[in-house]
């Protein structure tokens, strides 16, 4: 959330003692006598937003070393501290008067960040992405600074009066980016995607480099050339005399192969018949001896069995005397007796099904030995008919062989001649990127008009403008239009500069308070603070002002109560910024009680009267 900045209380420290100004209000007045240290406060505002130094213009400032700043800072609460010279600051968090370590916030630099350091920037802007501002028209960019937004809200009375664009700053050097920083407030958007043009001596490089890689690239390539001394024409030629010779081996190549064709078909079918017949070989072969390993088992089974039959019988034969073994009567045996009569029973069935399986197993293999020895006679047949056909397509081969061995040359070269044609067309192209290289001139700079702010944007300005004029009754129509070439306004067909002093510092002023309206009504970015220093300089006493006599369309707006209109309608737009009017005239009677007033009497204080800033 950003909600901007506000200036609460300004305080000079010396060595036991210190001086104040609070601006605790939307609209704050300062007035009073010259040399009272009214430009001093201006520029000591500017000092603690980072300008580099703070000028001693009064002789009580000798005695002081520090200034502190009472700020809120969206919505926070922040003390700056900053000696009186010094190029660091320190930032404690609420409103103090001294440094209190337990609210201490952060060191701050003025420029030229460190590993430790970041700049006063960083902590006005904590807040604010950084948007990317032109630096100039060769599209070099720089970031917004606390500096450069300054300008845009800080005016002092040099600058007020004067006939430059209300933010431009007095840095020359400065005025391209001031331009940018203006149309970012206006617009929202900033300059990050506009390309760098390479200038001067650092294009002449870039051009020597380049023209030095595209001369390595065309020897690199001129290195591959199968054929450096023949043109693409003569390549061309030899590529299609190759095609020529080519075309004609091939339709000798298919007659040799159409001569061949009938007996690789014929070796594809014996082939494949030979692989069948071979596989089914293998197949039987194993079928025969797993079958020869059952045929025993089944042998085998069968003697046992017989002995098993026959055990039984012998211990039949005299059951119906006393056991010779165990002693025991024939009444005790008959029962052991049947039982061996059911294996005898048992064995002889067994043997009979097993003797079946038996015989069928012999007629199955002696089925398998049948295909085998027929399988072997067929394979012997197929195997003599390969080695015939094979016979019969090794005599046609030689001359075939030899035709492939042709084709493959001509290719090859073909291929070679082809690879040629390609690099000397690459070779070609590097070439001509060469000469253009060589042929590049330095280029220019963008135009100015690239760069203008959008007309809806400098339309809005204008309307809030007009509004302005008329809700503070300066004369005239109010018809504002914009001139983009020197970022000002034409008030009634008139430029802004062509006025006299006083009329140029109100247009000024307006110019800054337009901005920010416009900022708030369309949710842009602006810090919401304006600080003008003499912008009611109409008004003031010509015998007496250093700015002399009055101008005619100064003498004509004197006449009028504009001043006092204009301060009612900072009151009324007081919610959306703080304005801090620095003046050498009174405060209209009118407005006392309803904005902020700060007096400084000069040589004409009286007991309990505030002499100047210091």
């Amino acid at each position: 959330m950003n909600l901007g900045l506000r200036i609460k209380k300004i305080i000079f420290i010396g060595q036991d003692k210190s001086s104040e100004v609070n601006f605790n209000k939307a609209v704050q007045f300062v007035h009073g006598a010259s040399n009272t240290g009214k430009s001093l406060l201006v520029e000591a505002i500017d000092y603690m937003l980072g300008k580099s130094s703070l000028r001693q213009v009064i002789p009580q400032s000798a005695s002081y070393n520090e200034i502190a700043m009472q700020i809120d800072l969206d919505g926070k609460p922040f003390t700056l501290f900053r000696k009186w010279p010094s190029t660091d600051f320190e930032v404690y968090s609420e409103h103090i008067y001294s440094k209190d370590e337990s609210k201490f916030f952060n060191y701050y630099r003025v420029k030229n960040a460190t590993k430790k350091f970041d700049t006063i920037t960083d902590f006005y802007f904590q807040n604010l992405p950084r948007p990317t501002i032109l630096a100039n028209l060769f599209g070099e960019k720089t970031s917004l600074t606390i500096r450069l937004l300054s300008r845009v809200f800080i005016s002092d009375e040099e600058k007020i009066i004067g006939t430059k664009s209300p933010i431009v700053g007095g840095d020359s050097n400065e005025n391209s980016k001031n331009k940018y920083v203006f149309k970012y407030l206006l617009t929202g958007k900033d300059d990050s995607e506009v390309k760098v043009i390479t200038r001067g001596k650092e294009f002449q490089s870039e051009k020597r480099g380049q023209i030095d890689v595209l001369e390595d690239v065309v020897q690199s390539l001129a290195l591959g050339l199968n054929f450096p001394d023949e043109s693409i024409d003569s390549l061309d030629d030899r590529r299609a005399r190759l095609d020529t010779s080519l075309a004609e081996l091939l339709t000798t190549i298919d007659d040799s192969q159409e001569q061949l064709s009938e007996i690789v078909s014929e070796k594809k079918i014996v082939s494949q018949l030979l692989m069948t017949a071979s596989e089914r070989l293998n197949t039987i072969k194993a079928n025969l001896e797993n079958f020869g390993i059952l045929e025993r088992l089944y042998l085998t089974d069968i003697d046992r069995l017989s002995s098993q039959e026959e055990a039984a019988f012998l211990l039949r034969v005299g059951h119906y005397s006393e056991c010779y073994f165990c002693g025991k009567k024939p009444e005790s045996i008959c029962d052991d007796l049947s039982d061996l009569d059911m294996l005898a029973k048992a064995s002889k069935a067994e043997i009979v099904k097993i003797k079946s399986k038996y015989f069928e197993l012999s007629d199955t293999t002696a089925g398998l030995e049948r295909q085998k020895t027929d399988l072997c006679l067929g394979i012997d047949s197929l195997e003599k008919k390969l080695t015939y056909l094979d016979a019969q397509a090794e005599r046609r081969a030689p001359s075939l062989k030899l035709e492939d061995n042709n084709l493959s040359e001509i290719r090859k070269e073909r291929a070679s001649v082809q690879s040629d044609i390609k690099l000397n067309k690459q070779i070609n192209l590097f070439r001509k990127r060469l000469q253009e290289a060589e042929l590049n001139t330095s280029p220019k700079q963008y135009k100015s008009e690239e760069f203008y702010p959008e007309i809806e944007a400098t339309a809005s300005f204008c309307e809030i403008y007009s509004e302005i004029l008329a809700a503070i009754n300066f004369p005239g129509e109010h018809k504002v239009e914009f001139d983009t070439k020197n970022t000002d306004v034409v008030i009634d067909g008139v430029p802004r500069d062509l006025n006299g002093k006083g009329v140029r510092a109100i247009l000024h002023s307006v110019f800054k308070i337009a901005l920010l309206i416009h900022c708030k009504r369309n949710n842009l970015y602006h810090p919401g603070v304006i600080v003008l220093d003499s912008p009611l300089v109409t008004y003031r006493d010509p015998l007496k002002s250093k700015h002399g006599e009055l101008e005619g369309d100064e003498e004509e707006m004197a006449k009028t109560n504009l001043s006092e209109h204009f301060l009612n309608f900072l009151h009324s737009i007081g919610h959306m910024g703080q304005f801090i009017i620095i003046e050498n005239i009174d405060m209209p009677e009118g407005l006392r009680g309803v904005i902020g007033v700060e007096t400084f009497y000069g040589k004409n204080v009286t007991a309990g009267q505030r002499k100047g800033l210091l």
